[in-house]
């Protein structure tokens, strides 16, 4: 049995800080309702790589979920949405400060309904401070919490070129909504998530990324990043990632990779005097990968133990041989996309199997879900005409 089975999770968000928080609770095995507008839903069916109008962003981030939409403007659709919280264990919303509370669904109004609730409030920034009522994507974020000032390419900072922010800010999300779990479990209690983008991100940052602005004594010992430096290694044909951390896997790379000369190189010999001349290091290391094939690289370096992998496009990860042993790829069907490509789900970790139902277009499960409710088909008809509802066709 999945981790999770058994609990309910709602979630009213757009893009990944919240759909990929409750994405990553939908493979442990939780059931899923994701509650969309009647106008266009969650905008992340329309980015990217697409077919028959659903991204393949989309489809991976949502598999395992139900639609319903609903207009939350109308006291008809805010019912609908209360009888869904009602035995749900997990409520998850992602609209800056004071949006949910204009329909009635701000925290307070909802644990005094649902006391066992767990309410989760991802924003942006938080539910005060200066910030609070503005917009925020993921360049901002990255903007704000040094992800793109670390980024430097010659000379500039620059973005990462995925959505890590989002990402970051989904993984806390969960554990966040995790830990909540397990102390309603001793406490019978539901709790308030006050999740925020930009310090879920700050947090994932600081041990590293801002370990030269940690320490406040004036006798700490600051030493420039060490992973500032980090650099991927040409290769006569492409580029490797190589690793030389310890003093016994350098003399390995060298002597591996026919550069006995370097072995004995003064700046080089210990791990002091290597990060004493970390430039001159990364260039020695590249001054000898460059005179073989990325494949010479990696064979002889994993053969002596040396940290090494080549450098894979997108494209090819899917076709790396231990990514392949692993079967960690899995082949999907979709109505509407078709065959596509994905990562198992996280339940696979707990060695167990699920199968996830495929993304939903908006609204695809409207009539199903209300029919739970209780509701019968004249009325969900009636709500459908009215425009409370809408049903996917």
């Amino acid at each position: 049995m999945a981790p999770l089975s058994g609990i309910k999770i709602v979630e009213l968000g757009v893009m990944i800080a919240v759909p990929g928080a409750s994405g990553t609770l939908a493979q442990l095995g939780a059931s899923v309702i994701k509650v969309e507008d009647t106008n266009r839903g969650d905008e992340l069916r329309n980015y990217g790589s697409s077919r028959n109008g659903m991204s393949a962003w989309f489809a991976n981030a949502n598999a395992g979920k139900r639609s319903i939409s609903v207009d939350l403007a109308t006291e008809e659709g805010q019912d609908i949405l209360w009888q869904i919280l009602d035995d749900a264990d997990v409520f998850i919303q992602g609209f800056r400060a004071g949006v949910v509370g204009k329909f009635g669904f701000d925290y307070d109004a909802v644990a005094a309904r649902c006391p066992r609730l767990i309410y989760c409030s991802s924003t942006g920034f938080g539910e005060s401070g200066p910030y609070a009522d503005q917009p925020a994507y993921d360049p901002i974020i990255q903007s704000l919490s040094g992800w793109a000032g670390f980024q430097m390419v010659d000379g500039a900072p620059t973005l990462h070129k995925a959505m890590v922010s989002d990402k970051t800010a989904a993984s806390f999300n969960v554990q966040a909504i995790l830990a909540a779990l397990v102390q309603r479990g001793r406490t019978g209690e539901g709790c308030y998530i006050e999740a925020s983008m930009l310090e879920s991100n700050i947090m994932f940052n600081w041990p590293d990324v801002m370990m030269h602005c940690s320490l406040l004594e004036e006798d700490g010992n600051h030493m420039p990043n060490l992973f500032g430096g980090y650099r991927l290694y040409k290769c006569s044909d492409g580029y490797a990632t190589i690793a030389c951390g310890t003093d016994k896997q350098w003399q390995s790379y060298c002597e591996a990779l026919e550069a006995q000369e370097l072995a004995s190189d003064e700046r080089f010999l210990t791990a002091t005097d290597r990060n004493a001349n970390m430039g001159a290091f990364f260039d020695a290391i590249e001054s000898v990968s460059m005179k073989f094939p990325v494949a010479t690289v990696v064979d002889r370096c994993r053969k002596v133990g040396v940290p090494v992998a080549p450098v894979h496009q997108p494209e090819v990860v899917k076709d790396d041989e231990h990514v392949s042993a692993r079967g960690f790829i899995e082949e999907r069907e979709h109505p509407r996309v078709g065959r596509f490509l994905a990562a198992k789900p996280i339940v696979s970790m707990f060695k167990e199997d699920i199968t996830l139902s495929a993304a939903p277009m908006r609204g695809e499960q409207s009539a199903e879900i209300l029919s739970e409710l209780g509701f019968e088909e004249d009325r969900i008809n009636t709500l459908i005409e009215k425009g409370v509802i809408d049903q996917f066709k």
